[in-house]
């Protein structure tokens, strides 16, 4: 059915060839009737029909119960009768009564495939003895028929080919032009009729350089055509190029153009993508012009950071003083045991507030130190029993926020340090674990010796962090959204300080999603002397 349906025959309105080979039939072989019959599904076509009464002729087809050709196409063979009358399988056909089928010669009709789509028969409506020579002039004529219905079907292909090229050309955002030999247009698509102003039926034939370039750059187009039309190649086939080009009302803009050559009939043609690179350039300037502010802002930057870091070390110098006393007051009335009940708890809120401040400004002021290049007074350090401390003292606060925490501590080595700058990256990272975790999460340290370095992990199976955050967990001032977004307090400077701390170590820090959830942090140190007693 699907080469059938490939002919394009089923719904032609005519078929000039193949009425030439009907009428021939009937004249050599003097029948009244001679059909092209392609056989459907429920139905007989005649998409050629010479001699056919009434209403058949108008009607143009027929239901199978009416059709000879049926046994043409089921057998694949060619069927050739005398009085259809005395035949076992044809006596009960309506085509005998109604169309008057008495003597009936059809002759398969072939798709170029090989599937046997209808037959081409000669009819009589009267019995007849079949000669010889009339059987091989309708076979003849039915191998014609048969080379008629292959050009049918290739041009037909040829027809959705070039309707299906002409669609993906049509919908396609980038205009579409070819060119002859000459440099005349032969195909203009939608987007050119956009881009250029030229509707297809303006710029069909017209030479290119009437429709979308320059005028100064016509002699040198002229020029490139005679060179590709006497070497026979084009040294723009195949590249992407950036070109000058102007619209109907003399817009000049640029354009990125693809263009391929290739020969027909050995002369050259042309065909060619292009598509407005305005935007594209007009960014590029943009874009240059900021790179160009953005050195400048760079600059300024750096000069209004070391503003920042003195006026943030002087003011915190300054805090210190009023935070201590607020501090010393808040513990003398305090200790009143008459002070009611209202009050202390006041007292307790301006205690923990005032308790916050201290800890911001000691945070500011190791920064604004570390950033002046303070040098630590490092000595050898075996960092087991810090880490030991540092967990004993978070486990009490792990305790009550009903997290594990767990502590894996290989020998270590050795190491250059300054306790009390470790000590405080140790309490950064252990308190952050234990309050980013939630009730009945593990928070686990592990320290190690490998490669010459001091390898510390804390990992948590907390809130976690975004992917797109980790860049900037070290950045002063900077909380992840999950903790904002839950109300944890904080103020987005002790990770800074602790990579500070770390760097000015020699070490590194690093950030990474945990295995089971949270967040692991990686602060890896160089190693001096390995230690062997067991921690």
């Amino acid at each position: 059915m699907q080469a059938l349906r490939a002919t394009g025959l089923l719904d032609a309105d005519s078929a000039t060839s193949l009425d030439r080979l009907t009428r021939l039939a009937t004249r050599l072989v003097k029948m009244p009737v001679a059909l092209v019959s392609l056989v459907d599904v429920d139905r007989q076509v005649f998409v050629s029909a010479v001699g056919l009464e009434e209403p058949w002729a108008s009607r143009g087809q027929t239901p199978l119960s009416h059709s000879f050709c049926q046994y043409v196409v089921t057998d694949q063979a060619p069927l050739v009768i005398t009085d259809a009358r005395a035949d076992g399988r044809l006596c009960g056909n309506l085509a005998i009564r109604d169309l008057n089928v008495i003597a009936y010669a059809g002759f398969p009709l072939h798709s170029p495939d090989g599937q046997v789509l209808g037959s081409f028969c000669a009819i009589d409506g009267r019995p007849r003895q079949w000669t010889e020579d009339e059987v091989e002039i309708l076979q003849d004529l039915a191998a014609n028929a048969e080379s008629e219905i292959a050009l049918y079907t290739a041009h037909g292909e040829l027809m959705l080919s070039s309707a299906r090229m002409q669609t993906v050309l049509d919908t396609t955002q980038d205009a579409f032009v070819s060119m002859d030999h000459a440099g005349l247009v032969t195909a203009w698509n939608d987007a050119a009729h956009r881009l250029f102003g030229w509707s297809a039926a303006e710029a069909m034939g017209r030479p290119a350089t009437e429709l979308m370039i320059p005028e100064r750059f016509h002699d040198a187009h002229r020029a490139g055509l005679e060179r590709v039309r006497q070497g026979g190649r084009s040294r723009l086939s195949g590249q992407r190029v950036e070109l000058i080009a102007t619209d109907r009302d003399n817009r000049e803009f640029p354009v990125e153009m693809t263009m391929q050559m290739a020969m027909e009939r050995d002369r050259p043609v042309f065909h060619a993508f292009l598509h407005d690179i305005t935007e594209r350039r007009r960014l590029a300037d943009q874009r240059e012009q900021l790179l160009e502010q953005e050195q400048l802002q760079v600059r300024q930057l750096r000069e209004l950071d070391k503003m920042k870091d003195d006026l943030v070390a002087v003011v915190s110098h300054e805090l210190r003083n009023p935070i201590g006393v607020i501090r010393g007051y808040t513990e003398l009335m305090a200790a009143d045991p008459d002070l009611p009940e209202v009050l202390r708890q006041d007292l307790t809120v301006i205690d923990h507030t005032s308790a916050r401040l201290t800890h911001l400004v000691d945070d500011l002021l190791d920064l604004a130190q570390l950033d002046a290049g303070k040098q630590f007074h490092l000595v050898p350090l075996d960092p087991g029993p810090l880490i030991q401390d540092a967990v004993r003292t978070h486990r009490i606060t792990a305790s009550a926020r009903q997290v594990t925490l767990i502590s894996e501590v290989e020998p270590l080595p050795v190491i250059p340090g300054e306790p009390r700058r470790l000590q405080q990256v140790l309490d950064n990272l252990l308190s952050n674990a234990v309050k980013y975790s939630l009730p009945g999460g593990t928070v686990t340290v592990t320290a190690r010796h490998h490669d010459d370095r001091f390898v510390l992990t804390i990992a948590d199976t907390g809130i976690g962090i975004p992917a797109e955050q980790y860049p900037h967990l070290f950045d002063r001032f900077f909380r992840a959204s999950t903790a904002t977004g839950l109300g944890i307090k904080g103020t987005g400077l002790g990770l800074a300080v602790t990579k500070a701390i770390v760097e000015a170590h020699d070490g590194t820090i690093s950030a990474e999603p945990g295995t089971d959830g949270g967040t692991r942090f990686i602060v890896s140190l160089p190693a001096r002397v390995q230690l062997t007693a067991e921690l």
